[in-house]
């Protein structure tokens, strides 16, 4: 993964509330499905994020990438002196942003059009952003671009129903890299597809990362495959980021108690070497009517009395001299 240390996006206290239609007699409601969610990624780092379903990683990815308004937040992309906050643009400017910024989804059946063929899946993007001519010009691009993916030539006029969940799922990341960006959102991009070849997806997003200086969102519930991909993961619980660190720090020096947890729960071949795990008790609670304070603290074993009314901040927590671990809890390095 070709790191380096200059900011490509930064994402600042960013919401996104949908409106829930009330009655009569009841007023109006929101699901917040991400509310204050902060961090910065690198040039050509990869970030995984985690978290239970329901949690707003996948309505984060999609709103950073606008194809969700913000409801509140920025979203700083190569630095405010070039294109400043994007969470406002709109227009011909937005437009121009997709080139840089796209999307693989998670479903490899559902995400492509039964109706066009490879060429025109892969290649539509490239004549709407006016990027190559009808003709040769155009079959030459879409050519090297599913090539890239592990895909043959062949496979150009055929269409989605003839292709495996691999293949699907390879015309998907085709189509996401055929504008060239610089950051891609994959939501669950292996999540459908059998453990065999899940690592060859993998594998071909390392590569062309490598080849392209792609920077990756990689969205999960599957800590296992986010830490074959990540250079750092973030970690969310209701909507919010409650620890980000880099891999080989989270997974070995877990902070918050539910990401704690959520390690202790993968599953291991020698169950001599299980993770000590403190019980998640209770349900989830709701999005709508999220708890006062730290929103976990109705679940945590270790809460206190802050813990219900005083709401923790994400801050820096480097006991181990790691640098870039954060967490919020109040009790962070006490438990």
């Amino acid at each position: 993964m070709n790191e380096n240390n200059r900011i490509l996006l930064e994402v600042n206290d960013v919401k996104k509330y949908f409106p829930v239609k009330g009655g009569l007699f009841t007023k109006k409601t929101y699901v917040k499905a991400v509310d204050g969610v902060s961090f910065k990624l690198k040039e050509g780092e990869t970030i995984g994020l985690v978290g239970e379903s329901g949690c707003g990683k996948s309505t984060l990815g999609r709103t950073i990438v606008r194809l969700y308004e913000p409801t509140a937040g920025d979203i700083i992309y190569h630095g405010k002196e070039i294109d400043g906050d994007i969470s406002t643009l709109k227009g011909d400017k937005l437009k121009a942003l997709r080139r840089e910024m796209q999307l693989i989804f998670q479903d490899p059946y559902s995400s492509l059009n039964p109706r066009m063929n490879v060429s025109n899946i892969v290649g539509e993007s490239l004549l709407s952003h006016n990027l190559v001519k009808p003709g040769a010009e155009y079959k030459d691009r879409v050519m090297e671009i599913i090539e890239m993916c592990g895909l043959s030539p062949y496979h150009i006029y055929r269409y989605p129903h003839q292709f495996s969940g691999g293949q699907r799922q390879r015309i998907g990341i085709a189509r996401a890299l055929a504008l060239n960006p610089d950051f891609v959102v994959a939501d669950e991009p292996v999540s459908a597809l059998d453990v065999s070849i899940q690592s060859q997806i993998l594998n071909l997003m390392m590569d062309l990362q490598e080849k392209m200086g792609l920077s990756y969102l990689f969205i999960s519930h599957d800590l296992s495959v986010v830490k074959h991909i990540s250079n750092r993961i973030g970690v969310m619980y209701l909507g919010s980021l409650v620890e980000l660190a880099g891999k080989h720090e989270l997974y070995d020096t877990p902070a918050h108690p539910y990401t704690r947890a959520l390690l202790a729960a993968i599953p291991v071949p020698d169950p001599t070497h299980l993770r000590k795990m403190e019980p998640i008790i209770g349900e989830l609670p709701s999005n709508i009517n999220t708890p006062p304070g730290c929103k976990f603290h109705t679940r945590c074993p270790y809460a206190k009395d802050i813990c219900k009314e005083e709401i923790p901040i994400l801050r820096e927590y480097d006991p181990a001299g790691h640098p870039e671990h954060f967490v919020a809890c109040h009790f962070a390095g006490e438990i």
